[in-house]
């Protein structure tokens, strides 16, 4: 610390020469042997004392608490139980813990005399208090201005803090009834996340896609059948090729190891003497002490390549920064119910040095939820053979780093996802992953080369790309896999399992989608699958003449559209209610059948099941797909003959390469 100080003044000395210049010697620093003996003769309460109260994380993360005041007024007994729950409730989480627990500390150390610990000793007392601290906290961030939903979001955590660890634990008195919280917010999941653009437009960006607020129902058509679709293979896509890049030159690395030498040796005059191989035993050799820039001259004497420490651990498969991202998408991708904090957290060993987060038998995944209540948060996921597959991909990348934390004695060897820095540094735990304009900022070519890497995958004009890869993290392609399960299987209850939900809530879906596109699912797309379908014979010679003549998607979707009578209503139908039918909840979907029509329809539904490139089908196209065979079943299993017989007609005249041409996307899309 004392160096970089040097370091900096002597910076500032060169920018400004008539500022004091400043020296610095090791000599300066030696111990003071009076110093060390008064510090040796401390009391264990002054010891005790200035050690502080932290809170640590697995990791980096640490909360300081402000605990010292209090030590005086209070006493050491009772800040240790304070901190001892604190630490028991908010271990290996410190960012948790809200900001609210240092202001009450602050509070209480300020207003003590009115608050002495007999206070806390009934459950009157300490609703009288947190009353109290509940008006001064309030008032105070209403005068600095804060926001006022994030402040009553971060006080009801608080709150259940605050009676987990201080009222059943019994530093406080327990409580019959919970503290009183604040309302919630009104603002509807539907309502959240909303961006405005540099065009005045509101957009929600919950998604891989962002969506717009104002919406007609042919743009919510496109958005969900394609563009949402399309965005989770773009990124599966680009997820699926790097991984596999990844594991196949850690591979090449590892193998190349076995027949070669650790370099134990490095001079200019014996570069030659050294391969890639020697390169390769070198990297695998936890105690090796030779530097990287030596490696990088052993590797351009080999291949004739410039290469430098960032190039040499991308090339031979070191699971740096940001390296393991694409194997996380696509666990994400292939199991929804795992969360940005479950494989943050993940421990793939125990504290006794088992494998206890992956069962190799079972195939299991077994982790933990931070949000939810501390009885409900261990989660076991089966995998699938694709997501274990993945996953003993990145324990075998994640070899090396974790082979060299063990050396050291380092707890994070226990955690599944570890980094190298952006080459050779020291192994930590793993960050979230994000992509932004801070992040490019610190490193220059990060932008250009994300560009370069989803480019194959999506042909959007620069700007638009930046915007998407800004919106690719785990938190949006698992809402965006959420709503493809849903459409996919047209059930909330399925996404919520999906999800990993303990609870189902029936307006789930509006936590990920805006109100038109919930509208136009719920009215005009859902209802046909949940409601009573009618049927209605019709005259079509000249529907029958115009099935083989669309010129285009949308022709096609207008001349479809016109025979899907807007739904009605039963009393709007049938006011007297001379006719008894039993619809559920009284309004039905009408279509009007022909065999122009049906011909129509099923030679799309036809084209689309054919199709070899599915990820450019258009939304429109597939949306008609998916009514297809309801439609069909619906006539099949009817007791009406016309139907059937303009079913019969219909199914001679399927053609699905007259509608090849019409189902893609526009070329501009692609």
């Amino acid at each position: 610390m004392c160096r970089d100080f040097y370091r900096t003044f002597a910076i500032v000395h060169r920018i400004m020469p008539e500022s004091h210049p400043c020296s610095w010697s090791i000599r300066h620093f030696s111990p003071n042997p009076e110093v060390c003996k008064r510090l040796s003769e401390a009391s264990d309460d002054q010891r005790w004392y200035w050690a502080g109260w932290t809170i640590k994380g697995t990791g980096r993360d640490v909360t300081y608490l402000r605990l010292a005041p209090l030590a005086h007024i209070y006493g050491r007994e009772y800040v240790d139980s304070i901190y001892t729950n604190l630490r028991k409730y908010y271990g290996n989480r410190p960012g948790s813990l809200r900001h609210q627990w240092n202001k009450m500390f602050d509070y209480l150390s300020e207003c003590h005399v009115k608050w002495p610990a007999r206070s806390f000793s009934t459950a009157t007392g300490v609703m009288r208090f947190m009353h109290e601290f509940t008006r001064f906290y309030f008032t105070q961030a209403q005068t600095l201005g804060n926001d006022a939903q994030s402040e009553i979001k971060s006080w009801v955590q608080f709150l259940t803090g605050v009676e987990n660890c201080l009222c059943k634990s019994g530093v406080w008195a327990k409580l019959s009834s919970s503290i009183k919280r604040p309302p919630p917010s009104t603002k509807h999941g539907s309502q959240t996340k909303i961006t405005k653009g540099d065009n005045g437009l509101l957009t929600q960006e919950k998604l891989l896609t962002s969506i717009p607020l104002h919406i007609t129902d042919t743009e919510a058509i496109e958005l969900l059948f394609f563009h949402i679709k399309n965005d989770i293979s773009a990124v599966r896509k680009w997820a699926t090729y790097h991984a596999d890049s990844l594991i196949s030159r850690n591979r090449y690395r590892t193998s190349l190891a076995k027949t070669g030498t650790p370099i134990s040796y490095w001079a200019k005059e014996v570069i030659d003497r050294y391969t890639l191989a020697d390169i390769c035993a070198t990297l695998e050799d936890p105690t090796s002490k030779t530097p990287p820039e030596f490696l990088c001259k052993v590797y351009e004497h080999n291949t004739g390549l410039p290469c430098s420490a960032i190039q040499l651990a991308n090339h031979f498969g070191l699971s740096v920064s940001r390296s393991l991202f694409p194997h996380q998408c696509l666990l994400v991708m292939e199991h929804p119910a795992i969360t940005t904090d479950f494989l943050r957290n993940f421990e793939l060993y125990n504290e006794d040095n088992q494998l206890a987060g992956l069962d190799r038998e079972n195939r299991h995944f077994t982790g933990y939820k931070m949000r939810k209540p501390p009885d409900q948060r261990e989660q076991i996921i089966k995998l699938s053979d694709a997501a274990y597959d993945r996953a003993c991909e990145i324990i075998e990348i994640t070899s090396r780093a974790r082979n060299i934390l063990k050396l050291n004695g380092d707890d994070a060897h226990r955690y599944l996802f570890l980094a190298t820095g952006q080459a050779f540094s020291y192994p930590r735990r793993s960050r979230a992953t994000i992509f932004n304009n801070s992040i490019y900022t610190n490193n220059k070519m990060l932008r250009q080369q994300m560009i370069d890497e989803f480019s194959p995958y999506l042909s959007l004009p620069e700007t638009e790309l930046v915007d998407f890869i800004e919106r690719v993290r785990l938190s949006t392609i698992r809402a965006s896999r959420a709503v493809e399960i849903f459409l996919e299987t047209k059930s909330t209850e399925t996404m919520s399992k999906a999800l990993g939900h303990t609870h189902y809530y029936p307006d789930l879906l509006s936590h990920y989608l805006p109100d038109p596109i919930l509208a136009f699912i719920k009215s005009r797309w859902i209802r046909i699958f949940q409601k009573a379908i009618i049927c209605e014979a019709m005259k079509d010679s000249e529907d029958l003449l115009r099935a083989t003549n669309f010129q285009n998607m949308d022709e096609l979707h207008t001349f479809l559209a016109n025979h899907a009578i807007k739904e009605i209503p039963t009393q709007a139908s049938d006011p007297d209610r001379l006719n008894d039918r039993k619809v559920t909840d009284g309004s039905e979907a009408i279509f009007s059948i022909g065999v122009g029509f049906l011909a129509s329809l099923l030679s799309l539904d036809a084209a689309v099941r054919s199709s070899t490139n599915r990820d450019q089908v258009c939304g429109k196209a597939k949306y008609w797909a998916s009514i297809a065979d309801h439609i069909k079943s619906e006539i099949t299993n009817g007791h009406k003959r016309l139907q059937k017989q303009y079913l019969k007609t219909a199914l001679k005249l399927v053609d699905p390469k007259k509608m090849e041409k019409l189902i893609y996307v526009p070329s501009h899309w692609i």
